[in-house]
């Protein structure tokens, strides 16, 4: 019989192939019009093995000029780990789960799991303080993530790395 994480993967993976994407807005000037398509990219799936390909897109708005992507539901800028996976990574710290019985229950590595909880412990919170000023994803970027995923990364992205992104 699989490992229940496992089969979930192999759902989140299926979901991510179909690329689903939201409104196409530039994350750095929210210009709506004037997008092209501009090449694409390989990100390794869930499995590790796998890659699904994003499209990227290129702003012509004059004073822009940049490019982006818009990733697909669950997968969050720059980390492996995606939106899910980091949800139940913290739920089991919060059940004060020794290390070793985490990282059994979400086949990852020790290094992940130990970096992980340094970098995202206050990822919840984070989120419930967001969805109480009611943002577009509100109360959770995972409920409609066509319609709400691309707003929830980019908010996510200043956040979480405001010398890349800029400060939210």
């Amino acid at each position: 019989m699989p490992h229940p994480v496992l089969t979930i993967l192999l759902v989140l993976n299926k979901i991510a192939k179909k690329n689903q994407t939201g409104p196409i807005a530039c994350h750095w000037c929210n210009n709506q019009v004037n997008i092209i398509k501009y090449g694409t990219y390989e990100r390794y799936g869930f499995s590790g093995q796998e890659q699904i390909r994003i499209q990227r897109y290129l702003c012509k708005h004059d004073r822009c000029r940049r490019t982006f992507s818009i990733l697909p539901h669950p997968f969050l800028r720059i980390t492996r780990l995606t939106l899910c996976m980091l949800t139940a990574l913290i739920q089991l710290v919060d059940q004060q789960l020794a290390t070793a019985e985490i990282c059994r229950r979400l086949c990852l590595t020790r290094s992940v799991v130990d970096g992980s909880i340094k970098k995202w412990h206050g990822l919840l919170d984070w989120i419930d303080q967001e969805a109480k000023t009611t943002p577009v994803w509100a109360p959770s970027p995972c409920i409609d993530p066509p319609g709400h995923w691309s707003d929830f990364i980019r908010i996510f992205a200043m956040k979480f790395y405001p010398k890349r992104y800029g400060d939210a």
